[in-house]
């Protein structure tokens, strides 16, 4: 049973043990007073009374109860991913996880799992489950960050009546796309459908709109044909709401070689919801293939590889579309729930390999590596204990220093099951074996991307990671100072020290960092997801290194 959160157990079952319970105590409350009154005048025992035969009789139907439920639960929700925690969720959040999952395994077509009854699988997480999660350690923030910054704002509407809508920023990224002498940052705005070019250094900052697409949320800079020109290739998710859409598209925005424009191909079309598209050359036949992470929701979704056979020939038009017949689509994985598929050589043997991050109830980062005849081979990196884990994102970067590839990695994901106290960054430590060795660096709730960087200076790597909560959830947490955006200033070896260098404002989907400027020191911008929210707020925030130094 796949499913983004999963649970069982029931209020009716739980009732009639609270039920049981009171005729329990009932019955030893009117057996004691008929004792004491027979034996008003004799001195009290000093020792307890054995069991009743009652009592007896109801510990072993409980442990019967229990023993039965929590075997039937083991083998039903275990069947295809770990079994759920019932921790992960509050209690009364129970029936709606129960039901959830029951409706995956009924719509899925399955009949080959015995179905435990609904309410016996609520009782029984209900009974594990806190009542209400303890907010209580992010109730003071962390220590100031001692980097000093400045902002600049990017995107922002000179007047709050003429922008159509607020920033739906996903993704930005520091790409050379070959324009303006120089990187831009370049992000994508599921709002507008934009892809936006911004330099900041230019003319005290110059954007450029480069497409209008459906719902872009990844772009990655490349020359796909080869002519020497650097193109865009975008991720299109279609639809960024949790559904089983056709509308995922991968988009080609290919340079025009005597002019500073992008017209759009269409490389692949009638995907589920597209999270990732990456080039690299899988087959080193010298051209740029795609690995493309088809995120879906709960009948679509898989890895796909698309590989690159393109000539003069192939591109033409279509019902007024551009599309190119020349990428093969290879399925690599048929699991939903794909994010980031980042492309390295990680046996470092000369074959391209990938780092698949997959949630959705998979929870799981792994490596697939190239086998050099067309397939992969799967490595499990990290796999959660919790299929409500949240796994929200992974960067690939050698965080020790030690000159192997390590991940970071943020499970922070609140458009499922919410805000959860267990949300973190975690430093996955590439050990020489698999799985990596696990470092939790800092517990974040919503923590939705994070990017590894000198910051201070020292010659050793920092992190920074900001936090997305969906919707309403916001309000919930302004009461708290908890940070929105996170510095992790690298202490000493393996050591990071939680610094906040903003609060409350969780609408963080993206960070890019780099030294934008040239100036020697690290920035990082960072994106604003305000699909609900009125206001003039900008597309993208630069955060201007201004540190002197360690």
């Amino acid at each position: 049973m796949t499913t983004e959160c999963d649970g069982h157990y029931s209020i009716v079952a739980m009732q009639n043990l609270r039920t049981h319970a009171v005729f329990v105590t009932l019955v030893m409350m009117f057996a004691s007073i008929g004792g004491c009154r027979e034996r008003a005048n004799e001195p009290v025992a000093s020792t307890p009374s054995p069991p009743t035969d009652v009592q007896t009789a109801s510990t072993q139907r409980s442990k019967e109860w229990h023993e039965r439920v929590d075997r039937e639960v083991k083998a039903f929700c275990a069947d295809c991913h770990v079994l759920p925690l019932a921790t992960s969720s509050e209690r009364d959040h129970w029936p709606g996880e129960v039901d959830q999952g029951l409706n995956l395994y009924e719509v899925s077509g399955r009949t080959d799992l015995k179905v435990p009854a609904r309410d016996d699988v609520i009782a029984f997480f209900e009974m594990q489950a806190p009542e209400k999660f303890d907010w209580s350690p992010w109730t003071k923030s962390f220590p100031q960050c001692r980097i000093d910054f400045n902002t600049q704002a990017v995107g922002l509407a000179s007047d709050e009546s003429t922008r159509p809508r607020p920033p739906g920023i996903t993704n930005v990224r520091w790409l050379d796309i070959g324009m303006n002498d120089g990187p831009a940052l370049v992000y994508c705005d599921i709002g507008s459908g934009a892809v936006v070019a911004h330099w900041p250094n230019r003319d005290g900052g110059t954007s450029k709109h480069l497409a209008t697409l459906f719902q872009p949320v990844h772009a990655e800079a490349c020359d796909l044909d080869g002519d020497g020109y650097k193109d865009i290739v975008v991720a299109d998710i279609g639809e960024f709401d949790a559904n089983d859409s056709d509308l995922g598209r991968i988009i080609w925005l290919r340079r025009h070689p005597s002019q500073e424009e992008f017209e759009q191909v269409v490389l692949m079309e009638g995907l589920g919801r597209v999270a990732d598209a990456r080039p690299a050359d899988f087959d080193n036949d010298g051209d740029l293939d795609l690995i493309v992470a088809e995120f879906g929701w709960r009948q679509s979704g898989r890895i796909v590889l698309l590989e690159n056979q393109i000539s003069e020939a192939t591109v033409e038009v279509a019902d007024g579309k551009q599309l190119a017949k020349s990428f093969v689509a290879h399925e690599v994985d048929n699991r939903h729930g794909s994010i980031h598929v980042p492309p390295v050589d990680l046996n470092e043997d000369g074959l391209m390999d990938f780092v698949a991050a997959i949630s959705q109830g998979y929870e799981t980062v792994e490596a697939f590596l190239n086998d050099g005849e067309g397939g992969f081979d799967r490595e499990v990196i990290f796999a959660a204990p919790d299929p409500a884990f949240g796994l929200s994102g992974i960067q690939l970067v050698d965080l020790d220093q030690d000159d192997d590839l390590d991940v970071l990695m943020t499970n922070g994901d609140s458009f499922d099951r919410g805000v959860k106290p267990y949300h973190s960054i975690c430093w996955l430590e590439n050990e020489g074996a698999f799985p990596y060795t696990v470092h939790e660096l800092c517990k974040m709730p919503g923590v939705l991307s994070a990017k590894a960087g000198d910051f201070d200076g020292d010659g050793d790597l920092d992190v920074v990671a900001g936090s997305l909560m969906a919707g309403p959830i916001q309000k919930q947490f302004e009461q708290f100072e908890m940070a929105s955006i996170l510095m992790l200033v690298q202490t000493e070896p393996g050591v990071f020290q939680p610094t906040s260098v903003q609060q409350r404002a969780h609408q963080h989907a993206s960070i890019e960092v780099d030294d934008f400027d040239g100036d020697g020191k690290i920035d990082f911008a960072i994106s604003n997801l305000l699909r609900t929210a009125k206001g003039n707020e900008p597309d993208v925030v630069i955060w201007w290194n201004q540190s002197s130094g360690p």
